[in-house]
């Protein structure tokens, strides 16, 4: 008897647990929607509603806290009506019954009429604003609350322009009007024609117009700094930007990474690397890089100044949403300055080169990215032999437009110049960079 007593209560035990794990699942599916007076629609949980603000958790945004007169609807879940908070001075919509997070098909009503640019995301938040670009599977958007937005399109279910816009899909030539996105197809209307277009296909969208050419521009910068003092003064500075313009079919990137460390007042660390790329896309796989160039400082391995150019083809191995891999390769010709020579010997060296390129980007999750690149470089014997520069770097997106950076570089030369006192440099020199970067 008590055995089946005991068996009993077990099975009520499992059963309320049970219970319990279904109800937390419930909770957690539940969602609560903002419209604001502009039409963008946020999805998430109000925190906090009182006379004068709402507190509302953005799955996109994050936390916004917005004033009854910036909020046009306001839809809780029915369960949690229950705790309603006190009525705003200025009354805000509410639809108790109907969780509109799950209704995909509303669509915001100033759509084609408002001289705003509007994009769908899959959990349902409608923003406001600004296409600047899609390109590589990446989407650039200044929305009028969140301002600038970096996206996936993996994540975009739905694009509205308002202007005149370029899209560009494989082995066609670029098509100009306003440009609606929705779900698998591209439907471009121009002056005189509208066109369908296959989603897989698209390589890019840009503004198309004359005096939009500045909205081609986008970059970021990100600076770490370390002091130290006391026993020991120390001081280390890490500073790295890019500016890229970006056209369906045409990407050209300058960056730059400098690097110095002092320890008790003697440097350990002082280079300088800037390099400048353009790419023409000729379809989803290839591109051709008319143009190369880099240039580079480091008198603590020998080097006053280093410059190497050349030409180049890629070829994108993948290129899909969350994930990124294109090499590319190429001829060039290369000029060494060295700081420092032994008498007698060379302060130069000048020689043909050949370089070999890798950029891998992978998605770990929604806020994390891993980004790895590699530029080896093959001269004659004179100017080092072999020169490569690899980068492995952690993104972690901390909100909208600010990132965290972790970033190990390693240097390598084969055969460093002697000095003049006659020591020969280390071949590799190896850093580990933390920091915070900004994108615009």
């Amino acid at each position: 008897m008590q055995t089946c007593h005991a068996l009993k209560a077990n099975r009520l035990h499992i059963f309320n647990v049970w219970l319990a794990a279904l109800a937390s699942f419930a909770v957690a599916a539940r969602a609560d929607v903002l419209i604001s007076t502009n039409g963008e629609r946020f999805v998430g949980t109000i925190l906090a509603e009182t006379t004068n603000t709402v507190v509302f958790e953005s799955e996109l945004g994050g936390r916004l806290t917005l004033v009854p007169a910036q909020i046009r609807k306001l839809e809780r879940t029915a369960a949690l009506e229950t705790n309603v908070a006190p009525v705003p001075a200025r009354p805000v919509i509410r639809a108790a019954t109907h969780p509109a997070s799950t209704n995909l098909s509303w669509t915001p009503p100033g759509i084609g009429h408002d001289g705003a640019d509007w994009i769908q995301l899959k959990s349902g938040e409608w923003l406001r604003g600004e296409l600047k670009y899609i390109q590589h599977n990446d989407v650039e958007f200044d929305s009028d609350e969140l301002e600038e937005q970096s996206l996936k399109l993996k994540d975009i279910r739905q694009v509205y322009t308002a202007h005149g816009m370029l899209a560009q899909v494989e082995g066609q030539e670029p098509v100009y009007g306003t440009v609606v996105v929705s779900n698998d197809v591209v439907t471009v209307r121009g002056p005189e024609t509208t066109v369908n277009l296959a989603r897989e296909e698209l390589m890019g969208i840009t503004p198309g117009s004359s005096n939009t050419r500045i909205k081609y521009w986008s970059g970021n910068v990100q600076v770490g700094i370390s002091l130290q003092s006391g026993n020991n003064s120390q001081k280390t500075i890490n500073t790295s930007a890019e500016l890229a313009r970006r056209t369906p079919t045409t990407t050209l990137q300058l960056d730059y990474l400098g690097n110095y460390s002092q320890v008790d007042h003697v440097k350990n660390a002082n280079n300088n690397r800037g390099n400048l790329a353009y790419d023409i896309r000729l379809n989803r796989a290839w591109f051709v890089r008319p143009l190369d160039f880099e240039c580079y400082h480091d008198p603590l391995i020998n080097i006053a100044y280093r410059l190497t150019g050349g030409v180049g083809a890629g070829y994108y191995i993948f290129d899909r949403p969350g994930l990124e891999w294109r090499v590319a390769a190429g001829p060039g010709f290369q000029y060494t300055r060295f700081d420092t020579v032994e008498s007698g010997a060379a302060e130069s060296a000048s020689t043909a080169a050949g370089t070999l390129q890798s950029y891998f980007e992978y998605d770990l999750t929604r806020r994390l990215t891993l980004k790895q690149s590699l530029q080896s470089t093959f001269t004659e014997r004179e100017a080092g032999l072999y020169t490569h520069h690899a980068v492995s770097t952690l993104e972690f997106e901390i909100k909208h437009h600010l990132n965290l950076d972790i970033s190990f570089i390693w240097d390598y030369l084969q055969r460093p110049q002697r000095r003049s006192d006659g020591e020969i440099p280390e071949r590799s020199d190896y850093y580990l960079t933390v920091g915070l970067g900004v994108r615009f």
